[in-house]
């Protein structure tokens, strides 16, 4: 096996690929281990750093895990295909899981009144102080962690609201009460969770989550919500259409 140390393509890349080659054909299958480290730096005449970053790239893939103490051995190919969530629709977690036919659990991991910060005054276009719920959510499609959901929401129109009712559909009781959400704008961003996130989503250290900054309206256009949702991007993509200009 060889590399090209003139290539502009990095050579922890280069042997990535070529690993994943071997993974795909089937000539190391789920179960086997990879070469270790210094197998690699033996085999392709790299440095340990190099032959780190090529199996960190294969861990982050999924297409290998680490186990302390064994070694680095290849996993069986998910079962269960990314879900695709597309940026020009706002879809609830309960509206994605309904479309792709699976079951959705929602643990309530927080939830109180808060006065509200100025930066998330700000958003809302509410006083700095005013009254929120503030909520966490983590999101399963079967036993699998798909979703942790940070939210501010305003209070003045849902004074009832309980835990027990954010256990299922936020919007779906919203729409009971007699509003009607219209959309949201969305900020998304690929980046290292913090610990916290990380755990609850049960993602290696190395792994990064999709982030959704959104600020949510009703349709007569005031403004009700503000969330950060941190999706396993194990689990989700995005998409878009994008129109040519005629």
């Amino acid at each position: 096996m060889k590399i090209d140390k003139n290539s502009f393509t990095p050579l922890y890349l280069q042997i990535e690929q070529q690993l994943t080659e071997k993974i795909s054909a089937g000539d190391i299958k789920p179960g086997d281990p990879i070469p270790t480290e210094a197998a690699l730096c033996e085999i392709y005449g790299v440095s340990r750093m190099t032959a780190r970053k090529a199996v960190d790239y294969l861990v982050r893939q999924g297409r290998v895990a680490r186990f302390r103490g064994r070694g680095t051995f290849v996993v069986e190919p998910p079962k269960q295909q990314k879900i695709i969530l597309p940026l020009d629709r706002h879809l609830t977690a309960s509206e994605v899981a309904q479309e792709n036919n699976q079951r959705i659990e929602n643990q309530v991991l927080e939830f109180r009144r808060i006065p509200a910060s100025e930066s998330i005054a700000a958003e809302l276009n509410v006083p700095a102080g005013t009254e929120v719920y503030f909520m966490i959510r983590l999101r399963l499609l079967g036993d699998e962690p798909f979703v942790y959901e940070q939210c501010w929401m305003l209070c003045d129109r849902f004074q009832d609201i309980t835990r027990a009712a954010m256990t299922s559909s936020k919007y779906a009781y919203i729409r009971s009460k007699g509003f009607q959400p219209s959309g949201s704008t969305k900020l998304i961003s690929a980046e290292l969770p913090s610990n916290e996130i990380r755990l609850a989503l049960n993602l290696s250290r190395d792994q990064p989550v999709l982030h959704s900054h959104a600020i949510v309206t009703f349709t007569d256009g005031s403004l009700f919500e503000v969330s950060d949702v941190y999706y396993n991007q194990k689990n989700y993509g995005f998409s878009v259409h994008a129109k040519v200009k005629s």
